[in-house]
């Protein structure tokens, strides 16, 4: 299980030192509730969007009503902060990501990741995809607001490059998204078509739900915003988690994926105790002699042993009925196949 704690643009706090300041307490943050990675975006925003490309939607209703661009210009993150928040990673001991959204982007942030993540909306973004394959990292691929037909090239173009070790996430282009609209048994679907590591990019309020439901039908990677405060100025503060709840998606997420077991049904050792003491078998209920003819109501039943020897399954118990017992057979103590 890898769980990614999702810093997107939450690092921003309006000067350079105190961006830097945010965002290494979003990566201490992050490493305190145990996530496996922290990531984060490098971008420019005259390579993302058209110059007029307006204002969105979604963010008006939650009253950022300026341009995307203008969003987007200031929430560029500096080429020169990555190495600085890479190394913060590693002194934390948790994994650097960074998210790039153009060709210049992936150059300046290539040498400091080990894992490489495309954004939903860039898997139609072929250089991207090339850039990626090419590297031999890692590389996980969002699928958010894809159709098959955009996966199945954007997973052709990455292997065509030379990738090898490639990723999903299932991901809703909602923000927040709601219960209904997560489409979770999409997960199954890209695990049968793909054959490859599936997890979920979960943008719902919710910390435990949709991760733990999604580890269940065989996702091994989640993805969660998360922030230092949800009432703080920005684009993915309010969808966010916080770093409580991140904690508690951590500890969650592990767990059920350790209450998934192998899949095969067999008594666990956990089980052996009560497996030996309280299943049903063939127990005497009085002491029985060598010789005796065996009567199911007289001298033996189909009991729950205790601490007594355990006997055979009840279906072998027609196989008993009127023979006689090879030896003696303490009261409590269970009947053996052997013994009659």
């Amino acid at each position: 299980m890898f769980v990614i704690a999702e810093a997107g643009s939450n690092w921003r706090a309006g000067s350079a030192v105190r961006d830097l300041k945010r965002a290494f307490a979003l990566v201490d943050a992050a490493a305190e509730a145990g996530a496996d990675a922290v990531k984060f975006q490098t971008y420019r925003a005259d390579t993302v969007y058209v110059s007029n490309a307006g204002v969105s939607g979604y963010l008006s209703k939650s009253g950022i009503s300026k341009p995307i661009t203008e969003l987007f210009k200031n929430l560029e993150m500096p080429y020169e902060m990555v190495p600085k928040l890479a190394a913060r990673c590693r002194k934390r001991r948790i994994a650097f990501m960074t998210t790039p959204f153009s060709e210049a982007d992936f150059r300046a942030v290539d040498p400091y990741v080990r894992v490489h993540k495309i954004a939903s909306y860039e898997i139609t973004h072929p250089a991207l995809l090339r850039l990626a394959a090419r590297s031999r990292k890692p590389t996980i691929l969002s699928t958010g607001a894809s159709t098959l037909d955009d996966i199945d090239w954007a997973v052709a173009e990455f292997r065509r490059h030379g990738g090898k070790n490639l990723s999903l996430m299932q991901c809703t282009a909602k923000y927040p998204a709601p219960f209904e609209a997560l489409n979770l048994s999409a997960i199954p679907t890209l695990l049968t078509r793909y054959r490859v590591p599936v997890g979920l990019s979960d943008h719902s309020l919710d910390p435990l739900v949709a991760p733990a439901v999604a580890v269940a039908l065989g996702a091994t990677l989640i993805e969660k915003h998360f922030t230092l405060d949800r009432s703080l100025p920005g684009p993915d503060h309010a969808f966010a988690v916080t770093c409580r709840e991140l904690s508690i998606l951590v500890h969650a997420v592990h767990a059920a994926s350790s209450a998934l077991g192998t899949g095969k049904k067999e008594v666990l050792p956990e089980e052996k105790e009560l497996h030996a003491y309280a299943q049903r078998a063939v127990q005497a209920i009085r002491t029985i002699r060598r010789g005796d003819t065996l009567r199911e109501g007289d001298n033996v039943a189909v009991l729950r042993p205790g601490s007594r020897t355990k006997g055979m399954h009840p279906r072998f118990l027609s196989r008993a009925e009127g023979k006689r017992a090879k030896r003696a057979i303490a009261l409590g103590d269970g009947l053996k196949a052997g013994d009659f």
